[in-house]
């Protein structure tokens, strides 16, 4: 599930207006900075600096999943993807490594003397609940440790857009795919609301082949195509998931971390701690 989600948000982003839409969302409040007609897709994996040294294959990986844009004065990148679907406490630390990695692009692409272009990374939230790791590194620090000898110099964060943070006024100003979207991820913790918004949105018995993909991997159902992609016929899936109930994706999610344990998710379900284990098991497995 993980490497379907991957290539759907990849593709999903490798639209320009909707990356646009994205980054000013995550950087300027949603104000259009950036425009569509500015950005140019860059790959940094392809890159001979990366190909010529083996010992680096396991840092690009960071990258593969990533969509990668620049303008003529800055590097945007959406990294990880597949890890907005958890909580990835390490985060910041793939988050360096790709700025880095993009940095390394730069400097052998640059003629001598050539600055380089700042590199902003930007994480999604999928999650049904609001983003809570360390954003910076220097959170992460010993306080002790950074009132004898201060902040090392090398430090590294993300932004991250997490449509549960977004207003109303702020998504209704986008286009409809990441409207949609976003809209789903803020609502996808309440049945109820998700049902009803659903409902609400003509847009869902129609959607384009790219966010139905991305809507189809965060939602875990099957949307059916007749014409075009028909989320509407896909809520009865919907309805019938226990996962939105009793919400038990968050709480396999919180047990793989350690934030809960088994016997107190199993509680909340009202099921035994073997059940819980094994369709925990089943969920990751996917």
């Amino acid at each position: 599930m993980a490497k379907e989600k991957d290539r759907a948000a990849k593709n999903f982003f490798s639209d320009p207006k909707i990356f646009s839409e994205f980054v000013n969302l995550s950087l300027f409040n949603g104000e259009e900075r950036i425009k569509a007609e500015d950005l140019r897709e860059i790959d940094p994996v392809n890159s001979t600096v990366f190909t010529k040294n083996k010992s680096l294959e396991v840092l690009v990986d960071n990258l593969y999943d990533s969509t990668v844009k620049e303008s003529d004065e800055n590097v945007y990148a959406i990294i990880g993807l597949e890890s907005q679907a958890y909580s990835d406490k390490h985060m910041v630390i793939r988050a360096g490594i790709a700025s880095l990695l993009i940095y390394d692009n730069q400097i052998a692409n640059t003629k001598e003397g050539e600055k380089l272009k700042p590199v902003y990374i930007i994480v999604f939230n999928m999650l049904d609940r609001k983003w809570s790791n360390a954003t910076d590194l220097r959170k992460l620090l010993s306080k002790e440790a950074i009132k004898v000898f201060g902040y090392p110099l090398v430090n590294a964060g993300y932004y991250v857009l997490d449509p549960h943070e977004l207003k109303g006024e702020k998504i209704n100003k986008i286009s409809k795919p990441l409207k949609l979207v976003l809209n789903i991820i803020k609502n996808k913790g309440d049945k109820k609301a998700l049902l009803s918004y659903i409902n609400s949105e003509e847009a869902f018995k129609d959607l384009d082949y790219r966010t139905a993909k991305l809507l189809e991997t965060i939602m875990k159902v099957d949307i059916p195509n007749d014409g075009g992609y028909n989320m509407c016929k896909a809520i009865e899936d919907i309805k019938n998931d226990g996962r939105f109930e009793g919400k038990s994706e968050t709480l396999y999610e919180l047990t793989r971390d350690g934030i809960i344990t088994k016997e107190i998710a199993a509680n909340k379900l009202n099921i035994t701690v073997e059940k819980f284990e094994k369709d925990m098991k089943a969920y990751f497995a996917k």
